[in-house]
């Protein structure tokens, strides 16, 4: 150990994490390594096993026989779905072993007669670093789901919530056998209990699915009066666009839902009307708490899309390819890779004697000097009422610091605290306990199989393209540049 760590800073210069330590053995990776080893970067695809080999051989190997050696290497690295189920019990024991407080909770589907193990139906985690550090973030969860790259039909959901430095923090996640409101409610369940524990004010951002809506009107902590559930803007406007089929119009619906003013949502609404009566009414019909900015009333604090979650997903994308195990097993390397790196962070914010972290330090400077271009008419000093017009700061007309204004989870310390806990690393096999049952996989989900190699990657929609040319076309056809091209 000592000489692993004295060449990797004499020679390597490189951070490592250790990700097997026993008796015998301890493993360690370079945090920088992303190449040449499957269990260093899950991620690696077909076109690196064909790009490879033409570099290190000059062969030009076949996409098929690519595919199937890259299959063959995965399994004999994670094992193939069906041993990965069976070993999931024994696995997760072991992460509780060693990080006592993480929760794992299963629901089976029964009993398989010929064995007596249980069936595969749901399983639920939280590590207890995670659940500790939301308490120091805002009051908001976004939840997401998507599909597992295997043979069986299996979803990954995911929880997740934004620290004082808008950096995602990973909540809890779950393997469920399909997107249903038996899933959703059984999920919302353990995230109230194990994660929420009690803490009121909730918002739940989330999109439009039938079975997720109903889910969420029944739990108690994202309804009123304990808490709020609010629609992913981003999936409103993907939605409006699929049935009005005009990209100004999307724009303009993105421009709406995200305005904090109520006089600027009423006169973007206005010009939507004026160019679709129909675009108009369909908005109008979604009740204006759920996804504006101007109606909600503060809960999303600013957060608009369930982007905390899909950025979870995006980072996990290769990881859905590799059986369940071994899923689990990134999902915990790359949350101690978060903590890892963000507490350094953290450090060094409380070395540089910063009151906030770098991203409120940016937004209060960006405003501050914005600030300086608006004058001031005062009405009550005791209600603190004024008329903002231009050139005068607003806290200085009335002697308040600008300061006392900023949410006390961008505090440096709140965000050293969101990360303040550790990880402890899971040991190999040899100490791991025996679990109090056996699960097996359940055949009868597997996907439909058709020729050729399994489908690998989602089924593209409205929201993956920018539509640039569209808002192009739209620019020609009504002569005006101001179409914004960045919008969702």
């Amino acid at each position: 150990m000592e000489a692993v760590q004295d060449h990797s800073i004499r020679h390597a210069r490189r951070e490592y994490y250790v990700t097997e330590s026993s008796r015998t053995k301890w493993k360690v990776l370079c945090k920088h390594s992303t190449e040449g080893h499957v269990k260093c970067n899950p991620s690696y695809g077909i076109k690196h096993v064909i790009q490879n080999v033409k570099d290190q051989t000059g062969y030009d190997v076949p996409y098929q026989k690519a595919w199937y050696s890259l299959k063959m290497a995965r399994e004999i690295v994670y094992g193939t779905w069906e041993s990965s189920v069976q070993k999931l019990p024994a696995y997760l024991g072991a992460i509780q072993k060693y990080n006592p407080g993480t929760i794992v909770e299963w629901k089976h589907k029964g009993l398989q007669a010929s064995t007596g193990k249980y069936v595969m139906g749901y399983v639920f985690w939280a590590f207890k670093p995670c659940i500790d550090g939301f308490q120091f973030c805002r009051n908001v969860i976004s939840v997401d789901g998507t599909h597992l790259y295997t043979k069986y039909k299996y979803k990954l959901l995911i929880a997740a919530a934004m620290d004082g430095n808008q950096q995602v923090l990973p909540l809890a996640f779950a393997v469920v056998d399909e997107e249903t409101y038996p899933s959703w409610k059984w999920f919302l369940q353990q995230l109230s209990r194990h994660v929420i524990r009690g803490r009121r004010g909730m918002c739940l951002i989330y999109y439009r699915h039938a079975g997720l809506i109903k889910a969420v009107r029944e739990g108690p902590d994202f309804v009123s009066p304990h808490g709020v559930h609010r629609y992913c803007l981003r999936h409103v406007c993907s939605n409006f666009n699929n049935t009005i089929k005009n990209v100004v119009l999307k724009d303009l619906c993105w421009q709406a839902g995200s305005e904090y003013q109520l006089r600027k949502f009423n006169r973007i609404m206005d010009e939507i009307k004026k160019q679709d009566v129909k675009a108009f009414a369909y908005l109008d019909a979604i009740n204006k708490e759920k996804w504006t900015a101007s109606h909600d009333g503060g809960w999303r604090c600013g957060i608009l899309t369930t982007n905390m979650s899909e950025c979870i997903n995006g980072v996990l994308k290769g990881a859905r390819r590799l059986p369940v195990s071994a899923l689990v097993e990134i999902t915990l390397e790359r949350t101690v890779h978060y903590f890892h790196v963000r507490a350094m962070k953290g450090q060094k914010m409380l070395q540089n004697n910063q009151l906030w972290t770098d991203f409120a330090c940016k937004m209060f400077i960006s405003w501050q000097q914005k600030a300086v271009e608006h004058t001031v008419t005062k009405y009550s000093h005791a209600q603190q009422s004024a008329s903002v017009v231009t050139r005068r700061q607003v806290c200085g007309a009335y002697n308040i610091s600008a300061a006392s204004m900023v949410k006390d989870y961008y505090d440096v310390m709140a965000y050293n605290n969101t990360y303040s806990k550790h990880f402890e690393a899971v040991q190999s096999e040899d100490y791991w306990d025996d679990p109090n049952f056996q699960l097996v996989h359940d055949p009868t989900i597997r996907t439909v199989t058709r020729p050729g190699r399994n489908q690998t990657t989602r089924i593209h929609n409205e929201m993956d393209w920018r539509q640039t040319r569209a808002r192009q076309e739209a620019q020609q056809q009504q002569g005006d540049s101001s179409i914004e091209e960045n919008v969702p």
